[in-house]
């Protein structure tokens, strides 16, 4: 009886603290979700999700080629939310998949691998960095890092007496994870490896041939949609915009996940030595093996699979990016989060003399961060722009623009005619949206006209004004004056660009 009444006071003390670390989370996260700014990558996740299914998968079948489960998933969400509110719909999205991955760790990982490691993992998503990118990115990272963190707990399952249900929640999570991203695909391929090599080691050969089996199935499944990418990636590679200075900025996942573009605080370097405190600490651990103990062969596992899973990933990106083309970035990177977190949270709660240096780096590169990241998220940079261009910028003005303002254009601005400027090695999104008003490349053009630029291209030789954002604090937006002139060889320039091209 002194022992039941022990066990359930332990539950309700692991519960109690679960309970409130992840109410914690939902309170700070929460009070950054806003219904003010997408970035270019942002608006293009919304308007594909705004798309009928017809227009959504012709896309991608013929420009964008990226699996198609996080748009979808985005479009259940935002089906919720009316359109007031459609911004703030789509950070939800990305927010609760983050609280998604704490209740995984308070329940799935903490039956496998205990309390300390379950408790670690959910204070690793509450004050690691790379959380507060992932929560509110309107892209798929998110999503990925969640059904990847599912399949390693679920494969890691199949070491250790699995279930009927374990074989298929492997299978369903490795093929979900496969639909968001293809980088996916790439850890996948490590993590089913060594599984593959443990079951054989070990003589597991009744798991081994139904782990084959599952693998097979989940292979079959996801084949068919090789095609797109085998189809439209001589397309996509001649506007690839990574290049090899981005290969180099990748090794900032491990010391700073942030994009240097949206710091702003002076005290960033505790951000960076946050991130980079959780780096050393799995290291070490790495090199200082927890045990090998039986008791302790789960934890063994799960450092080991988790962290050189991850670095295997990145080591043959790196590769390909060097011998193929520029492909891996630190963002594209963050999808790999939780899986590291899940290192660190073993490393973590196995030794007790890193846990408080660790925590006051990670509090203190926390708050930074946060703040960061809330004057990105409240930023008015983008209102103040829509604000002056509707009050100066007559609707029946076309607003010529580069980069990739031409959706900027389209969402914040719908009642306005966007006529995109695409240069040979321009970037081009949404050749819809680009294409629809091709009629107006040739109707007159009043004496000024309007033009929107990112990248100080027109501010050289026109009257433009700077609209700053802490997103994007370096370049913001020029608002740009043009005579009709200049205005008409640029739309000539790219008329003829575009018509060459589709």
């Amino acid at each position: 009886m002194n022992k039941l009444i022990i066990a359930k006071c332990y539950l309700a003390k692991f519960q109690i603290k679960a309970g409130l670390l992840i109410a914690l989370t939902a309170l700070l996260y929460g009070l950054l979700l806003n219904n003010i700014n997408l970035w270019s990558d942002e608006i293009y996740s919304v308007l594909m999700a705004n798309d009928s299914f017809k227009d959504m998968f012709h896309l991608l079948f013929t420009e964008d080629s990226k699996p198609p489960l996080y748009y979808l998933y985005l479009k259940f969400i935002l089906a919720f939310f009316p359109n007031t509110y459609e911004i703030f719909g789509a950070h939800f999205a990305s927010f609760i998949l983050l609280l998604g991955a704490q209740i995984v760790a308070a329940t799935a990982i903490r039956r496998d691998y205990g309390d300390k490691v379950a408790l670690w993992m959910i204070v690793l998503l509450l004050l690691m960095p790379h959380s507060l990118w992932l929560a509110f990115e309107v892209r798929t990272y998110m999503l990925s890092a969640l059904l990847m963190l599912m399949a390693l707990v679920y494969g890691l399952r199949l070491l250790d007496k699995p279930t009927h249900s374990d074989f298929f929640k492997f299978a369903l999570s490795s093929l979900l994870a496969l639909y968001t991203h293809y980088y996916c695909a790439l850890w996948l391929m490590f993590l089913y490896g060594y599984i593959l090599f443990f079951l054989v080691r070990y003589r597991n050969f009744l798991v081994l041939k139904k782990f084959l089996w599952g693998a097979l199935i989940v292979a079959l499944l996801f084949a068919p949609w090789l095609y797109v990418p085998y189809h439209t990636a001589p397309a996509i590679s001649k506007v690839w915009y990574v290049t090899s200075d981005f290969v180099k900025m990748s090794t900032q996942f491990f010391t700073n996940p942030l994009v240097g573009d949206m710091v702003q605080s002076i005290f960033h370097a505790l951000t960076v030595l946050s991130v980079s405190a959780l780096s050393f600490s799995i290291v070490c651990g790495i090199f200082s093996p927890i045990t090998t103990q039986k008791q302790d062969t789960r934890l063994y596992h799960l450092l080991r699979a988790a962290f050189f899973s991850v670095l295997a990933t990145y080591f043959l990106l790196y590769v390909l990016s060097v011998t193929v083309r520029p492909m891996v970035t630190s963002r594209y990177m963050l999808i790999f989060s939780l899986i590291w977190f899940v290192a660190g949270a073993v490393v973590l709660s196995s030794y007790h003399f890193l846990q408080k240096g660790f925590l006051i780096l990670a509090f203190m590169g926390f708050f930074v961060t946060y703040g960061d990241i809330r004057a990105a998220s409240f930023d008015k940079g983008y209102s103040n722009l829509v604000h002056d261009i509707r009050l100066f910028v007559p609707t029946s003005s076309p607003i010529l623009t580069l980069d990739n303002n031409n959706l900027f254009c389209e969402y914040y601005l719908p009642e306005y005619t966007c006529l995109a400027l695409v240069g040979k090695t321009g970037e081009i999104l949404r050749v819809p949206s680009i294409l629809k008003n091709i009629e107006r490349y040739y109707d007159p053009l009043p004496p000024v006209v309007f033009a929107l630029a990112s990248y100080k291209q027109l501010s050289q030789t026109h009257e433009c004004i700077n609209f700053q954002t802490y997103y994007r604090k370096n370049f913001g937006t020029d608002l740009c004056k043009l005579k009709a002139q200049d205005a008409a060889i640029l739309l000539q320039k790219s008329l003829t660009l575009r018509l060459n091209k589709y």
